[in-house]
């Protein structure tokens, strides 16, 4: 009998920031040591620019699972590592209904309110860390409905940590830099402290976050003359978010027919 495979389904990311990556492919494959464990990538831009050499190694989700229907496999788990369940999470979820398989689906890492909880846990310690500064969550953002997730998350934060929580987003979509810019200012923060909400240190860190341009967080922060430290890696280090990941694996294999977890021969 062969236990139901996992397929881990990333976004993608520049070869610099892959520890993140490998941090959950380790923590993941500690917690399910007997399924078969693969990893598919749904960014197209990553694809597209990859050698050809490099093309080899890089599965989208379709072809991971057209693999294991070749295999003979019968069903499978499609873990999603987005954050959120936005544009790229539905695209994932689309590909998979084409696939020759079934599949089970483990949602994105802020899917319900135990999420938003668990994730206050997990940042506790970056947090409590730096007791005399304000902490800013800085996230990709969206257009999608997705968006209210950004205020949701504040909400929660602000349970666990008080008023000195921001919640902010890289895109030009609510909340903005320039809203929450003018919330720490006007709170009289002098100093903040910003933890990337994303799940690798790639080129939105680089760019967006601490990049030389003038859109950047950290210039429109010295512009408004807050004095900034930023946290030099996604949380997707943190073996809390790895766990995290793997609760959402737990659901889905659930869901999935005792019958069928155990035919797979």
């Amino acid at each position: 009998m062969r236990p139901i495979p996992i397929v881990i389904a990333a976004f993608g990311t520049t070869a610099k920031a892959r520890a993140s990556y490998d941090l959950l492919d380790a923590r993941i494959r500690e917690r399910f040591r007997d399924h078969e464990i693969f990893w598919a990538w749904s960014s197209r831009m990553i694809k597209e620019k990859a050698t050809d050499q490099q093309q080899d190694m890089i599965s989208s989700p379709h072809e991971v699972l057209e693999l294991l229907s070749r295999q003979h496999y019968s069903w499978a788990v499609v873990q999603s590592l987005h954050l959120l369940g936005g544009h790229e999470f539905i695209r994932l979820v689309d590909e998979t209904k084409k696939s020759p398989l079934r599949t089970s689906i483990g949602l994105p890492l802020l899917s319900s309110p135990s999420d938003y909880q668990d994730l206050c846990v997990s940042l506790a310690p970056l947090i409590n860390a730096h007791p005399d500064q304000a902490i800013l969550l800085v996230g990709h953002g969206t257009d999608h409905p997705a968006w209210c997730a950004y205020p949701a998350l504040q909400y929660f934060m602000r349970r666990h940590f008080g008023p000195r929580l921001f919640v902010g987003v890289i895109e030009e979509c609510i909340p903005s830099s320039k809203e929450v810019i003018a919330d720490l200012t006007a709170a009289g923060y002098k100093e903040v402290c910003i933890i990337p909400l994303l799940l690798v240190a790639g080129m939105h860190f680089y760019r967006d976050l601490t990049g030389k341009n003038k859109d950047s967080w950290m210039n429109l922060l010295a512009q408004a003359d807050i004095k900034v430290e930023i946290i030099e890696q996604g949380i997707g280090t943190l073996p809390a978010i790895g766990d995290m990941f793997c609760r959402h694996i737990d659901d889905a294999l659930t869901i999935i027919p005792e019958g069928n977890r155990q035919k797979e021969k």
